[in-house]
């Protein structure tokens, strides 16, 4: 059940724990007189009668530090919201925001957004491995471009082009996704140099989950690891390397105690969405809907730019840093790619098998990326 905008806006001042427990979620009061405004802008209608709004934003990740999506999410999309709401429209709006678990953990992002505690959520698929099965596709593609403007713009070619994607988080999971994000591509960072792919056997390498298929032909012992942890294992020598972006290599400063970074190229991962409660979306007032869906595609469109910036400045942080920054040759990917076996295909497959449209998605993703210009080092071909 939604809590009414004043009960939900009594949780402002607490802590993040006490907002757990009590489960907000947003909604709309209707103001009159003096309280309803007339709108302080062009685009102000000023024949809508004006409503105070309370809204939850969050992110399983924190804000302001090592993921892009998350630090706009709060430095870009809550004060522009703000703004726009106050300049555009009648209402009033209060927002509320989580991040780095305060509401939602990574894992719990999709759940507290289909019920409301959360009405704005970040949600990511790889931590909805088995839920979000064929969201995870571009995981199980290695070696896709490793700019994440191609990236994000060949996943949503497939929200365009499959209707599953976007269709079953409204109908299963009662969300509405505003807009698609991405990170920079995969590299892999080691507590030691390398230089061949045999170099690489026998050492023990983590990876978030749904990539740890890349790194196990290299003949190494893959172990699914929790970023917020690689830190530590890195430095007692528990694991030898990481497969992860720039952005949280430098954000997380694993190049501290795994001085070597190796550009590999896995490619750049538009592994999330920006969705909306569709509960709380559809008692928003149609002029706030609608600078909402706006605002969605515009996040969609910077994130790239956004994670070229941050990804720039993690490289620069991790040479002042002393880290050594190496990269595969061209022949060194292609000889990679060809060890993966026909990985793609077997994730088509794995999805037609529990009746997602799998080989189709696969496909989009591979000539949406083609189509924008890159050569993939192998050709995958996904069958029916």
């Amino acid at each position: 059940m939604k809590l009414t905008s004043s009960a939900k806006a009594a949780f402002v001042g607490l802590a993040a724990f006490a907002l757990v427990l009590t489960g907000c979620a947003g909604g709309t009061t209707p103001t009159t007189g003096e309280d309803a405004g007339t709108g302080t802008s062009d685009g102000a209608t000023s024949d809508i009668p004006g409503q105070s709004i309370t809204l939850t934003v969050g992110a399983g990740h924190p804000a302001g530090g090592a993921i892009t999506y998350a630090n706009r999410l709060e430095s870009w999309f809550v004060p522009t919201l703000k703004e726009r709401v106050e300049a555009e429209t009648n209402h009033t709006i209060e927002i509320i925001e989580g991040y780095g678990g305060s509401v939602a953990t990574l894992a719990e992002v999709l759940g507290a957004t289909e019920s409301g505690l959360l009405d704005i959520g970040a949600i990511i698929y790889p931590f909805e491995p088995s839920t979000l099965f064929l969201h995870n596709l571009e995981m199980k593609i290695p070696f896709s471009s490793p700019d994440p403007e191609i990236a994000v713009k060949a996943m949503r070619a497939v929200f365009d082009e499959v209707p599953y994607m976007g269709d079953m988080l409204e109908q299963e999971h009662n969300q509405k996704v505003l807009g698609l994000w991405t990170t920079g591509s995969y590299h892999l960072v080691t507590t030691f140099e390398w230089e061949s792919f045999e170099d690489l056997a026998g050492r023990t390498l983590t990876a978030a989950g749904p990539n740890l298929p890349w790194i196990t032909a290299a003949g190494v012992n893959p172990v699914q690891g929790n970023l917020g942890e690689w830190y530590t294992g890195l430095e007692t020598g528990v694991i030898d390397g990481a497969v992860m972006f720039p952005e949280a290599t430098a954000g997380f400063k694993l190049y501290e105690v795994a001085p070597y970074y190796t550009e590999i190229g896995f490619g750049a991962s538009p592994q999330g969405a920006i969705t909306v409660n569709l509960d709380t979306f559809n008692s928003l007032p149609a002029d706030v809907q609608q600078i909402l869906v706006e605002m969605g595609a515009e996040f969609e469109a910077n994130i790239a730019a956004w994670v070229k910036e941050e990804g720039e400045a993690a490289y620069d942080e991790m040479r002042a840093g002393g880290a050594t920054i190496n990269s595969l040759t061209d022949e060194q990917r292609s000889d990679w790619a060809n060890r993966l076996s026909e990985l793609p295909n077997e994730g088509a497959q794995e999805a037609n098998a529990l009746g997602l449209p799998g080989s189709e998605a696969f496909r989009v993703y591979i000539r949406a990326q083609e189509e924008l210009g890159y050569v993939f080092p192998r050709d995958w071909v996904i069958e029916d």
